[in-house]
């Protein structure tokens, strides 16, 4: 009887033990399923905190411009010895082809004259009052609506206000003036090919902080142009970009070619209407595939990653941010006098 007793008090207790497990063994998964979850939306909380407090795309543009670490012996078809096995002369071969066959970049923006040439509609019957349409074109350009912006630009009368300016440097100006009654403090301009500058002047040149932008204006079915605005946003200096900028390009996406990438934005230092510094650059290409990426530039021409070219003679020239074994390659003769393309001013060199 006492072994009885004994089997079925083990047994019991072995019952009490599986219960206390059973019981036990859920709770303190909870409590670690809690504490990961806890720990995750903490790290969420932070990166949603991080964005809100986002300064400007400028500050975005800082964390993301690392610099170019990568050696010559990354670059895709690029090797340090002189003497080479089989296997890597193979692999230099692959790289070759698929330099060869990279995305090209789609050419600047350019004058778009269609607007002043159409005979679709007589521009020099449409009238104009330059003062009271640029003082309303300032209004919503003060409240940030860029909407009302595009829609002013594509009338009859704001065309015919820049039609009148054609071929010239000139501009009509609303605003400040100063005591010779020279564009000095905070104002407005048009200029021929339908662009527009708001911001600081002095003495009768852009300076200070401002924005310009070139709408691409078409009275007919667009079939070409790319574009359909073009804008920089920045320090500027004797009537060019200078100082610490950024210029964004907005597309006609049905456009967009197989194998061409985009540049979306371009953010970075400019010195006398010329890429001069550092630089993060967006892209997108017609698979809306976005990409980031480094660079740097001395008096208007992008810095060369290393000397090495491919078949056809391009140099890399951006490296991505996310992999510094991605690059974007261009022909040195392309590599001059880059800076904001089709800005009119009496000091500009392009």
């Amino acid at each position: 009887m006492k072994k009885l007793f004994d089997e079925d008090e083990t047994e019991i207790h072995n019952l009490d033990k599986a219960k206390i497990l059973v019981s036990v063994i859920p709770v303190v998964l909870i409590v670690i399923i809690l504490a990961i979850t806890l720990l995750v939306n903490g790290s969420k909380k932070d990166d949603s905190g991080d964005d809100d407090l986002q300064q400007s795309i400028m500050d975005y543009a800082d964390d993301a411009m690392p610099s170019n670490s990568a050696s010559v012996s990354d670059l895709p078809g690029s090797t340090e010895k002189e003497t080479v096995d089989e296997e890597e002369n193979n692999s230099e071969d692959t790289t070759q082809k698929e330099n060869d066959s990279s995305e090209a970049l789609a050419p600047s923006p350019t004058p778009y004259q269609q607007i002043m040439n159409t005979d679709k509609v007589d521009y020099s019957k449409v009238s104009f009052d330059k003062d009271e349409q640029l003082k309303e074109m300032m209004t919503y350009w003060a409240d940030n609506n860029q909407k009302a912006l595009d829609d002013l630009a594509n009338l009859d009368r704001f065309k015919a206000m820049s039609w009148k300016l054609r071929d010239s440097s000139d501009f009509y100006y609303y605003g400040d003036k100063n005591a010779a009654g020279l564009p000095d403090g905070k104002g407005i301009a048009v200029y021929a090919d339908n662009q527009y500058y708001y911001g600081e002047w002095k003495n009768g040149l852009r300076s200070g902080n401002g924005t310009w932008i070139h709408y691409h204006v078409h009275n007919t079915a667009n079939k070409s142009d790319l574009y359909l605005y073009h804008q920089y946003t920045g320090s500027w200096a004797n009537d060019l970009p200078d100082g610490e900028g950024s210029e964004h390009y907005d597309y006609d996406t049905t456009l967009f070619k197989e194998n061409m990438i985009y540049c979306t934005n371009l953010i970075g230092s400019y010195s006398a209407g010329l890429v001069d510094g550092e630089f993060y650059i967006t892209s997108t290409d017609s698979n809306e595939n976005y990409k980031e990426w480094n660079a740097s530039a001395e008096n208007g021409s992008w810095s060369f990653l290393s000397d090495k070219r491919d078949s056809v003679g391009r140099g890399p020239v951006y490296v991505a941010v996310k992999d510094n074994n991605n690059y974007f390659w261009m022909l040195p003769k392309e590599n001059k006098n880059i800076g904001v393309p089709c800005l009119i001013s009496k000091q500009n060199k392009n």
